[in-house]
């Protein structure tokens, strides 16, 4: 499960669908590339060590529309983009947590939102145990029913 705080950039990547569109992903390609340099700023190790970065960005940088469009459309090469989308969403924001939270408004933010968790959570728990349990009872009454079915069951209960 992704946290809630969690930034997708493009499609969703529990769910497999990129976007497609090419100028989008050209766009956040271009973003990335952005985010990496304020990295590097901050990590000189990170100059080193973005040969790939390097070596990705010229290889896409030749390509034409018709041809990037074929790329985009290689679930291999989706797989692979969409994981390096959630590596760089998560170091984003690793990167700004202490920023935000030092700002009047993120703190705030920050605080409504674990606000919302505390309040929310016994609730969930409760009702996520209570339908283990029933669905536990399902499969007990099953095996001397075998012909109902689980929203005949629920209804009955």
């Amino acid at each position: 499960m992704m946290p809630i705080n969690q930034i997708t950039i493009g499609g969703d990547p529990l769910l497999g669908t990129p976007s497609y569109n090419i100028e989008e992903q050209l766009r956040q390609l271009e973003a990335r590339k952005q985010a990496l340099e304020s990295m590097k700023q901050l990590n000189p190790q990170a100059i080193q060590q973005s040969v790939l970065w390097d070596s990705i960005d010229s290889e896409i940088k030749v390509l034409s529309q018709d041809q990037l469009s074929r790329l985009f459309e290689n679930q291999e090469y989706i797989a692979t983009y969409t994981r390096i989308q959630e590596l760089v969403n998560t170091e984003i924001i690793n990167l700004v947590k202490a920023r935000i939270e030092n700002t009047t408004e993120g703190k705030q933010l920050l605080q409504e939102q674990l606000n919302i968790i505390r309040k929310m959570k016994p609730t969930i728990i409760e009702e996520t145990n209570r339908e283990v349990e029933l669905f536990k009872r399902f499969r007990e009454y099953s095996k001397n029913n075998p012909n109902i079915t689980y929203e005949e069951f629920i209804k009955a209960k």
